[in-house]
């Protein structure tokens, strides 16, 4: 705009001073001294100047005008193919960090959760499930139900169903890691906040794991139901499998889905979202290492809030191992309630709280951790 004004200026002032000025035709005519006749034809030759002049000018103000004109939409499209190029870097990064999550390959990512699960496992995971299944199961509490299980094969009985423990943990921790750590990266690509991506990528990758999880589980609460039982006596997770299969077809490897899948859910998205809110919200973060285990300790014991869930899976289980027909979620819920009582729900929290918090801090705070 102050360019124009300019331009505007000296078209005028120019045009002024082509007025006043006498022009080389102009003071040949005046030279001439023609009388009438030749100031009639000095007027006419000014005027014709002063119109060229003015024409001149008006057309070097339209040349830059236009120059302006086409130099500002040149400046536009650069503009605008500058903020295309960047949105289209920005979702090729978004879907390259789908398909390697967290700057990781693939193959990396399994790896480390199938090995994360198992360590949580064999280091006192399967002892702590081992109780919780009992207890569940039977009227015994933990510490009955421990001394029960020591007591009839050792302390090793407490490792019972171990290779179905380790195939298990393989594949559902390889297959939680991954799937937990793409989500979490979607979420946050599209803006979510830690504690959100921290909960859907617990949520999704529990469902997902709940695939695995339901025939392994049936297995493992098989063994420990039936343990010290008549006909029992060498029960091992093959043996248990091929009965199941053989009494059921392959589909009742399967029964008890639905309260696995609901387990899994609630346990992962429960452990992972309140394991960041107290890291990020409670800023339990910045004690460094022993920050990140306190988170885990809380974000382990707040998932125990869905041991009715569990309490009703174990049943179900329990009686596909007892070769009883089975009930409906809602069956089994008011069989608890009516004998037990609302606490009855509720049991086995405690070495179930011990086993969240053991499974939260290794398949979340060391993640964490590590920056998985």
């Amino acid at each position: 705009m102050r360019c124009r004004n300019i331009i505007v200026a000296s078209i005028l002032a120019s045009s002024v001073a082509a007025v006043r000025r006498p022009t080389p035709v102009a003071a040949s005519i005046r030279n001439l001294g023609s009388g009438s006749s030749s100031h009639s034809s000095h007027l006419a030759c000014r005027q014709h100047n002063i119109h060229q002049t003015t024409s001149t000018y008006v057309t070097s103000y339209q040349n830059v005008a236009s120059c302006s004109t086409a130099t500002r939409r040149r400046k536009r499209t650069r503009i605008r193919s500058g903020s295309e190029s960047e949105s289209s870097v920005q979702l090729c990064s978004v879907a390259a960090g789908a398909s390697t999550p967290a700057g990781r390959s693939i193959s990396a990512t399994l790896m480390r959760g199938a090995f994360l699960r198992i360590a949580s496992d064999l280091s006192g995971g399967t002892a702590f499930e081992s109780v919780k299944c009992r207890v569940a199961a039977t009227t015994e509490n933990a510490a009955e139900a421990l001394r029960g299980i020591v007591q009839n094969g050792g302390v090793t009985a407490l490792w019972s169903g171990t290779p179905s423990r380790t195939v298990e943990g393989a594949l559902v921790g390889s297959l939680f890691m991954l799937s937990s750590t793409v989500v979490k990266a979607q979420i946050k690509a599209i803006g979510g906040g830690p504690a959100i991506a921290a909960l859907g990528g617990g949520l999704i990758g529990g469902i997902a794991q709940a695939l695995i999880m339901t025939p392994c589980g049936l297995v493992f609460t098989s063994l420990n139901v039936n343990r010290g039982k008549p006909g029992h006596e060498n029960d091992n997770a093959f043996s248990v499998a091929k009965q199941i299969i053989q009494d059921r077809g392959l589909a009742g490897l399967y029964f008890g889905f639905q309260p696995m899948a609901m387990r899994q859910a609630s346990n992962w998205a429960s452990r992972a979202g309140f394991t960041e809110i107290a890291r990020s919200v409670l800023g339990l973060q910045r004690y460094g290492v022993i920050g990140e285990i306190g988170s885990g300790v809380l974000g382990g014991l707040g998932s125990c809030w869905n041991t009715p869930i569990e309490t009703i899976r174990v049943l179900t289980q329990r009686d596909v191992s007892y070769r009883v027909p089975g009930k409906t979620m809602k069956g089994y819920w008011n069989e608890i309630v009516e004998r037990d009582g609302y606490p009855g729900l509720f049991r086995g929290i405690t070495p179930r709280a011990f086993q969240a918090v053991w499974q939260t801090c290794f398949m979340v705070v060391v993640p964490n951790i590590i920056g998985i």
